[in-house]
Order: structure tokens, then sequence, then C-alpha cells
């Protein structure tokens, strides 16, 4: 496992080399055409793109100007066979995302010998960026095949943490949609409606509230948005047949 750092002047060249690792290669700045078994892979600035073992590679850098880039190298010795088979399905590259950006500036900070002296944490690291790369993967096609731009506004606004008050035309309207439209969105991609949506995304949250802190049952509620411990009582149970209490007390026996 290894996260690196390199700049190469105008007309640099990588290789010809045979691939032992997943490797993410992103670029800060430059470009990058890589030859992967005969077939071409663009990277440009601000693109991160993914490599598999067992692949030949020769990579050309930007000719007009220097190519900074970064990487991250997970040795499939860590990589389950699941994992894989999504890193094989994966597209060949990516805008980078914030948060692999965060998880690729981590990486970087931890000094040469934590290799050594602390493995765990940068195999977790270099997990964590891989997993992210595929998660942003999986975002970008399902939104790219099925999820209407007010589907996804009305999403992203459901999964913000907080407690703020919410009905069918408040959510509408961050959506930028009629309430009736977004009630045909929901049904026709979801199978669900959009309050429905709601209360169960914010039930989760509370539940894992209830078994990650000791928060009190009325304080998960108030700031999961429910309007009473009473509410989100009735929601807990609906979904997970036993009470707040309940629920915590199972979790803690373990």
């Amino acid at each position: 496992m290894v996260f690196g750092d390199v700049v190469y002047d105008p007309g640099g060249t990588c290789g010809p080399r045979l691939q032992s690792d997943y490797q993410l290669v992103v670029l800060g700045e430059g470009d990058a055409r890589v030859d992967v078994d005969g077939r071409m892979v663009r990277i440009d600035a601000g693109q991160v793109g993914l490599f598999r073992p067992g692949r030949r590679e020769f990579f050309r850098l930007s000719a007009g100007r220097k190519t900074h880039h970064t990487w991250c190298a997970v040795h499939p010795s860590l990589v389950n066979p699941a994992l894989a088979r999504a890193c094989e399905a994966a597209p060949d590259v990516l805008a980078v995302t914030r948060r692999f950006e965060q998880l690729m500036e981590l990486g970087l900070s931890l000094p040469l010998a934590a290799g050594e002296s602390a493995p765990g944490l940068v195999e977790s690291l270099g997990l964590a960026t891989l997993q992210e790369y595929l998660f942003a993967a999986a975002r970008s096609q399902a939104a790219a095949r099925d999820e209407p731009d007010a589907l996804r506004r009305a999403l992203e606004w459901i999964g913000q943490d907080g407690h703020r008050p919410a009905d069918l035309r408040s959510l509408a309207k961050e959506a930028g949609v009629s309430p009736a439209q977004l009630v045909k969105l929901f049904r026709n991609h979801l199978g669900t409606t959009p309050i429905r949506h709601l209360w169960e995304s914010r039930t989760r949250r509370g539940a894992q509230l209830l078994r990650e802190t000791g928060l009190t049952v009325g304080e998960v509620a108030f700031r999961c948005g429910f309007q009473t411990p009473f509410h989100f009582s009735r929601w807990v149970k609906e979904l997970y047949g036993v009470s707040p209490r309940a629920l915590r007390a199972k979790s803690w026996r373990r």
C-alpha cells in the first residue's frame, strides 16, 4: 500500500510496465494518455483513473507542460472478490470528488514510515479511497441512467443532516417541481412516496444515533427532525418492530 506524488517535465513517459496493484492515478495538472493493453485511456486535470492488476501500461504525459499526478496503490491481497468485481465493472476515469480529494490528502500527509509503524492505518485509508472511487462511480452511473435532476435534488436534501421541518410542498420546492410531479417521480423510480422516504431516512439516522451514542430518545428525535419523541418511536417500531429503547438495548447487549 502506498500513496505518492510526482511531477513530470513536458513530454514525460512512464512504462511500459505490468500493473501489479489496483492503482488510482489523480491528475492535478497536465494530462495523461495511457495505453492499457492496446486500449487508450485519457486522464485530464481534475480526473482520476483506475488501473487494474495484470494489465500492461504505458503513460505518455502532456507534451506542452508539466504534469503533476498523485496516486494510491492497493495490493490485490487486500481486495476481496466482491470489491474486485466492482473494480472490473467501474469506469476507467471519473471526476475527482471532494471526499476522494480529502482521502488522498490524508494519505499523502502520512510519513513514509507509516507503512511500517502503522500498516493497518495505511491499508484502511487506501481501501477507503478505492471504495470512494467505486461509490462515486455508482452514483454517477445511477444519475445518468435513471435519476432525474429533480429526484436527485430531493434525495440530496433528504440525505442532509439536520432537523429542519419538512412537508411535501417544501420538499417539492427544493426539487424544483410541483408536489404532484415529485410524488410521481418517487413512485416511478423508488416505489414509494417522498414523505415516506423522508421519514424512513430520518428513522434510520435516528436508529444509528441510538446504537452509537448516549443521547436520550427525545434528543435523537429532535436531531433527526421528528416533531415529538412519540412520532419517532412510531416510525422506529414500524421499521424495526421494537421501541427505540429496546432497539438500543438489543444493540448494546452484543
